[in-house]
C-alpha cells in the first residue's frame, strides 16, 4: 500500500543499577570481572572516560598529580639505578590504570639466578585476569590477552606467575587497594558515577524521516536508537517510524513540557557535580573545569585550598599504594633502602602566590611544597602478593602488547 507506514517497537529491560562482581563460579580458569555477570568491567570504565568529558578531564588531571614530576630515591647512590629499572614513562602509565581502573600492574624482570630484578614495565592492567584460587590462598598465575572478547584469542592466552611465586624471569606485580566485598580485583575511586558518566555521554536527541530504508539497515538503525536512548534508562522503551516522505509521517500528540532547555541544563549540571564529587575533586579548576559557582572570594584562594585538600585526601594515598607496592617489590629484589617518593607537582598559581606573599621566588616555594607533601613508603609488605615456595609455570621471555614487544634486557 502505497504511504504504508512501518513500525518497530524496541522493548528494553535496563533498569537496574550496574552489579560489578567477580566470578567465581565459572568454569574457566580465570577470573572474569564484569557488569550484569559478563566479563566486561574494563570495557565499561573505558568507554566511561572515553565519553564523558568531565570524567575523562578529572581522571587525567589527577593520574598527572599522582605522578607528580617523577618517582626518585633520595639514595642518591641508588637513584641512578632506580631510573634504568624503572623507566619514568611505566611509573605514569602504572598511575594512569590505577586511577582509571582501580587496578594496575608492573612486569618484573629477573635475572638468571632470580635474586636480582632488572627490570619492570607496565602492562596494560585490563589485559590481565587473575587465576582462580586453588589450594594456596592467593592468587598464584595471571592471564594476559589482548581481548577478551575473542573467543579465539582467549584460546591462545598466556600465564604469567604473580610476583614471588616462581623462578621464572617475568612475572605479574599487581597493585590494587582493599575493596570491600572483592578479592581478585579492586574498584577505582570513582566507580559511584559510573552511570553518571555514561549519562553524560548520552545527553543527545536523534530524529529520522528520510524513507523506509532496507530491513537489514532498519536493524541497525534500532540498534543504534537503543544504544544512544536506553542508556540512562529512558522510560524502557520506544518506538521508530520509517516513512517514505514527510506527508505520510503520523501525527504523534505529546505533552508539552515547559522550560525544557532549563531542564537540560539541569541534568548536565547534576551529572558534573555528581562525577566530580565521586572524584573527591574540591576544585574543579584545578583540572581546566569551569563551574558556576566556585564558593571562593578568588581563584587563587580556592585553588590554594582546594590543592591542599586534594593533595591530602586523594593524591597521597594513590601514591602510597605506588610506593608501598614498589619499595616491598625492589626490596625483594635485592635492593635495600630504596627510599622511594614522588616529586610533587603543583600548580604555578599556587607557587606564584604563595611566593608573591612570602617574598620568596617561586623555585624556593617548589622546593619547600615538595618537602612539605613528600610522601614515602610507610609499610614494610604492602604487595598484593605474599612469598610462598615457587611453582612451575610456563616459560616466555617475551610479552605482546599493544602491537610493543617488551623484552629482557641483559
Amino acid at each position: 500500500m502505497k504511504g504504508q507506514q512501518k513500525f518497530s517497537i524496541v522493548n528494553v529491560n535496563n533498569n537496574s543499577l550496574p552489579i560489578i562482581q567477580e566470578d567465581t563460579k565459572t568454569r574457566y580458569p580465570f577470573i572474569p570481572f564484569g557488569v550484569y555477570g559478563n566479563d566486561d568491567f574494563f570495557d565499561a570504565v573505558t568507554t566511561a572516560f572515553n565519553v564523558s568529558t568531565t570524567n575523562a578531564a578529572s581522571i587525567e588531571g589527577i593520574a598527572d598529580l599522582i605522578f607528580g614530576k617523577g618517582l626518585y630515591s633520595k639514595n642518591q647512590a641508588f637513584n641512578e639505578t632506580l631510573q634504568k629499572i624503572i623507566p619514568q614513562e611505566e611509573i605514569k602509565r602504572v598511575s594512569f590504570d590505577l586511577k582509571l581502573y582501580g587496578n594496575a600492574a608492573f612486569q618484573v624482570y629477573w635475572d638468571d639466578t632470580h635474586t636480582k630484578i632488572k627490570k619492570m614495565y607496565h602492562v596494560p592492567v585490563q589485559l590481565l585476569r587473575a587465576e582462580k584460587l586453588g589450594s594456596s590462598p592467593m592468587v598464584e598465575n595471571y592471564y594476559y590477552c589482548t581481548d577478551w572478547n575473542d573467543q579465539r584469542k582467549i584460546r591462545d592466552k598466556k600465564k604469567i606467575p604473580a610476583f614471588e611465586t616462581s623462578n621464572e624471569k617475568m612475572e605479574i606485580l599487581y597493585i590494587k587497594h582493599y575493596c570491600p566485598g572483592l578479592y581478585y580485583y579492586s574498584l577505582p575511586d570513582w566507580v559511584s558515577a559510573l552511570q553518571l558518566a555514561m549519562a553524560e555521554g548520552e545527553i543527545s536527541n536523534l530524529h529520522f524521516n528520510n524513507g523506509v530504508p532496507a530491513p537489514e539497515e532498519r536493524q541497525t538503525i534500532e540498534d543504534l536508537v537503543q544504544a544512544k536512548f536506553t542508556g540512562t534508562d529512558n522510560a524502557g522503551r520506544f518506538m521508530l517510524s520509517f516513512n517514505d516522505d514527510v506527508a505520510s509521517k503520523p501525527t504523534i500528540d505529546v505533552i508539552d513540557i515547559t522550560n525544557l532547555h532549563e531542564k537540560y541544563d539541569y541534568v548536565a549540571e547534576y551529572t558534573q557535580d555528581r562525577i566530580l564529587v565521586a572524584h573527591r575533586v574540591t576544585s574543579p579548576l584545578l583540572f581546566g573545569i569551569r563551574t558556576k559557582n566556585n564558593g571562593f572570594s578568588s581563584q587563587s584562594e580556592e585553588m590554594m585550598t582546594a590543592f591542599s585538600i586534594l593533595q591530602t585526601m586523594t593524591i597521597s594515598p594513590f601514591q602510597n599504594i605506588i610506593l608501598n607496592s614498589l619499595d616491598y617489590a625492589l626490596t625483594c629484589g635485592g635492593y635495600t633502602d630504596s627510599e622511594l617518593y614522588f616529586e610533587q607537582l603543583t600548580p604555578l598559581v599556587i607557587l606564584a602566590q604563595t611566593a608573591e606573599e612570602t617574598n620568596k621566588t617561586i623555585g624556593q616555594v617548589e622546593d619547600e611544597t615538595n618537602d612539605s607533601m613528600e610522601n614515602p613508603a610507610t609499610t614494610e609488605d604492602s604487595a598484593d602478593q605474599t612469598p610462598i615456595e615457587p611453582i612451575p609455570t610456563e616459560k616466555f621471555s617475551m610479552l605482546e602488547v599493544n602491537n610493543s614487544q617488551y623484552e629482557i634486557y641483559k
